[in-house]
């Protein structure tokens, strides 16, 4: 006897609640699109607007420019530092570990002072060194990288020094390429992070030509209050690499963030 086709109506219920979950979080994001192309009639002159009359592109290479040299400063340093805790042996090595991990029990808004006084002494504010130099150190990424190269087996470090290969070979050559997802996964959520900023650029900067595009957009809610498309092409604009960086780097963040659990 042929045994009944059971109707998957868990599956069908498991879809239906998937798909209106997708819809709900689209909505916000075709909404502001929608918005950003309305005038008296539908139109793509407010992204030329934008662009032209707002001096948006200027804020756009100011952020280009904060974003991608502190990714590339954190990616390189953090994965040094990571490697050093993770696989060499040295004196109190997991003390001055456990010490470095302390910064993230302090709230970001406590040390803004502090920082601050540092950029006025030294004469940074206005500038990219202000804006880029305080947020390069980062603690977070030592340890989630650390959480990767400790995931790599022992015997890939002993058959590459087996070969000749120094401490820095078996970084660089051996381990950086298989924690490649890992370092793909830290430079989305720095990338996503960097873009997004607004707090400590908008204490250390003053003068609209350095201006990010965070404080752009939030200067724009108040001189351009009633013009809404306007106010919505700016966070399309803004939205808009953010969304591609994590479309094209979904797959490699979430086996980074994955592998970053696992400890061999």
């Amino acid at each position: 006897m042929k045994s009944e086709r059971r109707f998957p109506i868990g599956r069908v219920v498991l879809y239906v609640i998937l798909i209106f979950w997708a819809i709900f979080m689209i909505m916000p994001f075709a909404w502001m699109l929608l918005t950003s192309l309305k005038a008296q009639l539908p139109q793509w002159k407010n992204y030329t607007d934008v662009l032209q009359k707002y001096n948006f592109g200027h804020y756009y290479v100011n952020t280009i420019i904060v974003t991608v040299t502190t990714v590339a400063f954190q990616l390189i340093t953090c994965s040094m530092a990571a490697y050093a805790f993770a696989r060499l042996e040295f004196p109190c090595k997991n003390l001055i570990f456990l010490i470095c991990m302390t910064v993230l029990m302090v709230p970001t808004q406590m040390i803004i002072i502090p920082r601050f006084l540092i950029c006025l002494k030294l004469g940074w504010l206005d500038s990219f060194a202000g804006i880029i130099i305080p947020n390069l150190p980062s603690i977070f990424g030592t340890f989630f990288l650390r959480q990767n190269f400790m995931s790599m087996p022992r015997e890939l470090d002993e058959a590459a020094m087996l070969d000749g290969c120094g401490f820095f070979g078996i970084y660089w050559r051996i381990l950086l390429p298989l924690v490649k997802n890992g370092m793909i996964a830290f430079g989305v959520l720095t990338t996503l992070w960097c873009w997004n900023e607004m707090l400590w650029p908008l204490v250390v900067v003053s003068k609209a030509k350095m201006y990010v595009l965070s404080i752009a957009i939030s200067n724009m809610q108040g001189q351009y209050a009633t013009k809404i498309p306007t106010q919505m092409t700016a966070g399309v604009f803004a939205m808009a690499p953010m969304l591609i960086v994590f479309l094209i780097g979904q797959k490699q963040m979430l086996e980074g963030i994955a592998t970053s659990g696992m400890k061999t």
